[in-house]
């Protein structure tokens, strides 16, 4: 398996795994009344947002070479 396929899976994992732990995080604190879960919730949505550049980026450095990149977009 390539690299760029894994980093996709890991990506992908990542994003799904976050937004497990935001709904969790925001249920449980809303249930619970805890502000500190709730404000843990906004982080994990903030870590959404790095996953989906990490898949973004990852996606951009997979395209192969052209005139002005030889070596590829790495």
């Amino acid at each position: 398996m390539d690299r760029y396929r894994q980093t996709k899976i890991a990506g992908i994992l990542g994003i799904i795994g976050n937004i497990f732990l935001l709904v969790i995080k925001a249920f449980v604190g809303y249930i619970s009344q805890s502000q500190a879960m709730i404000a843990d919730s906004f982080n994990s949505a903030s870590d959404i947002f790095a996953s989906c550049m990490t898949f973004i980026g990852n996606k951009i450095a997979s395209k192969p070479g052209d005139s002005d990149h030889n070596f590829g977009h790495r």
